[in-house]
C-alpha cells in the first residue's frame, strides 16, 4: 500500500515537473506576462487622460483583475495538454513508476499533475501582475495588504471552478479521437454553450428556462467574484466540485475503454 501510495506521488510529481520543463509553459508565461504589461499600459493610458482619480489607482488594477479569472478557465485545457503529452498515453506501457498503479491513478495523476502546474503558473501571474503594476503604478503606494489578500481570497474560492475546467479538458482529451477534436469539444461546452445560454437568458431574449439555468453555470460565478455581495462561496465550491466529478467520471469511463 505504501509502495503504491509513494509511486503515485512520484508519478504525479513527474508529470508537474515534466510539463514545466516543456517549451509551452515558457509561452504560456510570456502570454501571461503580455496580458499584465496590456492590462497596465492600458490603465496608464485612463490616467493619463483622467488624471489620479477613483478607478486609477494600481489597486484598482488588482481589483479589476479579479473580474478575469475566466481567462485561467478557459486556458485550462492548454495547461492539460502541456501534461497530457503529445501523443495519447498508452495505459499498458509501464515504467518504475507507473507500474504498480491502476488505470485510474493514472488518470488522477495526470488531472493533480495538470493543477499543480495551474498553481504553479497562477502565483507566477501573481506576481507578474504585481511586479508590473507597481512598476506602471508611479509608487501611488495604493496595493497594501488589504488588496492582496482580497485577491488571494478570491482566487482560493476560484480553485473548484478551475479544477472542474481541469477535469473537463481531460474527459474531452481522454474521449476524442484527436486533440484538435478536444480542444473544439473544451470549448463548446466551457465557452459557447454558456455564452449562448446566458445570451438566451438576458434582458432582451429572456426566455425563462435559460434563466434558471444560468445559475447553474460555472461562467457567470467568476464574474461575481469581484464584489462580496455577489460572491457565493457555497455555489463555487458546489458546482466546481459537481462539475469535477461528472468530467472526471466521464475521462474514465473513456480512459477504460482504450484497448
Amino acid at each position: 500500500m505504501q509502495t503504491n501510495i509513494k509511486c503515485f506521488v512520484l508519478y504525479t510529481a513527474r508529470e508537474a515537473y515534466r510539463a514545466l520543463k516543456k517549451k509551452y509553459s515558457l509561452w504560456y508565461l510570456l502570454a501571461i506576462l503580455v496580458l499584465c504589461l496590456l492590462a497596465n499600459i492600458a490603465m496608464a493610458c485612463f490616467r493619463s487622460v483622467y488624471g489620479m482619480n477613483d478607478g486609477s489607482f494600481s489597486s484598482n488594477l488588482i481589483i479589476f483583475a479579479e473580474g478575469a479569472f475566466v481567462i485561467p478557465y478557459y486556458s485550462c485545457i492548454f495547461l492539460a495538454d502541456i501534461v497530457f503529452g503529445p501523443e495519447y498515453p498508452n495505459p499498458h506501457i509501464r515504467d518504475g513508476y507507473t507500474r504498480p498503479l491502476r488505470r485510474f491513478q493514472l488518470y488522477i495523476g495526470k488531472v493533480l499533475g495538470s493543477l499543480i502546474v495551474g498553481v504553479i503558473m497562477f502565483v507566477a501571474a501573481f506576481v507578474l501582475l504585481l511586479v508590473t503594476t507597481l512598476l506602471f503604478g508611479m509608487g501611488d503606494g495604493s496595493i497594501d495588504s488589504f488588496t492582496i489578500t482580497d485577491f488571494l481570497l478570491k482566487a482560493a474560492v476560484a480553485l473548484p471552478l478551475w479544477i472542474a475546467g481541469i477535469s473537463f479538458a481531460y474527459a474531452f482529451l481522454y474521449g476524442s479521437k484527436d486533440k484538435k477534436s478536444a480542444f473544439i469539444g473544451f470549448y463548446v461546452v466551457v465557452l459557447l454553450i454558456p455564452r449562448l445560454i446566458i445570451l438566451l437568458a438576458s434582458e432582451k431574449i429572456h426566455i425563462p428556462v435559460f434563466t434558471r439555468l444560468v445559475n447553474y453555470l460555472i461562467t457567470p460565478q467568476f464574474q461575481a467574484l469581484q464584489f462580496y455581495f455577489t460572491m457565493d462561496i457555497k455555489k463555487c465550491v458546489i458546482l466546481g466540485l459537481t462539475y469535477s466529478l461528472i468530467a472526471t467520471v466521464i475521462g474514465l469511463t473513456c480512459f477504460y475503454k482504450r484497448k
